[in-house]
């Protein structure tokens, strides 16, 4: 059925010596595709930091120093997500433990205050991120936010009719694999907020975010298309509309309207994870 082997289609890399040949070439042009929609005026993306967010903590010199701190973040988020959300409570603890392993994606709804979640007990009051909120208070003082402040403020980035989807997302290490270029289904207020999780102290460089196209004109998904279903590119983009979004400290996130580019996940990613939402 296939006339290569996996090492051929997916060739492996030094992924942190790759990445660093890498232009995040964050000017690229725009493409110009076929269609209808409104020519899009304003800047394609944005970075937004964890100290715009939350402000006289030290929050993005403390998640960008400390190894330790993104990594207690990253697992008290999923597990307090994973323990709160109704379709992962009839699984055995086997399976919570190998769905929780770090090199695993998961996905679940990012909502809060009002959302549809609940605890084994049944239960539902209270704070949903009570680990998160541990994590944050331990290493920024008692005045960090609490876990459900700290998500729900990421999530609001999303725009005043946010989808509520999250994701982590480890993706393919050290290999190198081809892009995948598609648009998520938003509408034209939709947004997507991308917190990085660099795979080392200090980093500045690509491969933690995913990459993007920035298009001339509005790209909508078609009428009928599911919500949380991509629309699907199909096609190759030469590498000079190819942009690498780079990570560095006061960059932990970044922004971008559905409708407004192509994103792929890296041909090489060099990250622990990006967590998306939606």
């Amino acid at each position: 059925q296939f006339d290569h082997t996996r090492e051929e289609a997916r060739p492996f890399v030094d992924a942190r010596a790759a990445v660093r040949t890498q232009d995040p070439h964050e000017g690229a042009p725009v493409l110009d595709l076929p269609g209808d929609g409104r020519e899009i005026g304003h800047p394609h993306f944005a970075f937004r930091s964890l100290d715009g967010l939350f402000p006289d903590l030290g929050f993005s010199r403390t998640f960008a120093r400390s190894a330790e701190f993104r990594a207690g973040v990253r697992s008290a988020l999923r597990e307090d997500i994973f323990d709160t959300t109704p379709l992962y409570q009839k699984m055995s603890d086997k399976a919570r433990q190998i769905l929780l392993l770090p090199d695993t994606s998961l996905q679940s709804s990012w909502r809060c205050s009002g959302g549809g979640w609940t605890r084994p007990d049944g239960s539902d009051g209270g704070l949903r991120m009570p680990r998160l909120t541990a994590v944050l208070r331990a290493q920024l003082g008692p005045d960090a936010p609490t876990g459900d402040a700290f998500v729900e403020t990421i999530g609001a980035l999303c725009g005043p009719t946010p989808r509520t989807h999250w994701s982590d997302v480890a993706g393919v290490r050290d290999r190198r694999v081809p892009h995948a270029w598609h648009g998520d289904a938003g509408g034209a207020d939709a947004k997507t907020v991308l917190l990085g999780f660099p795979p080392a102290d200090g980093y500045d460089g690509v491969g933690v975010y995913d990459h993007l196209i920035k298009l001339k004109r509005e790209r909508h998904a078609p009428e009928g298309h599911p919500p949380n279903e991509p629309v699907l590119f199909g096609e190759d983009v030469p590498d000079e509309y190819i942009v690498r979004p780079r990570f560095s400290m006061g960059r932990e996130l970044i922004v971008y309207r559905d409708v407004d580019v192509l994103q792929s996940s890296p041909d090489i990613a060099y990250r622990s994870s990006v967590m998306k939402f939606m």
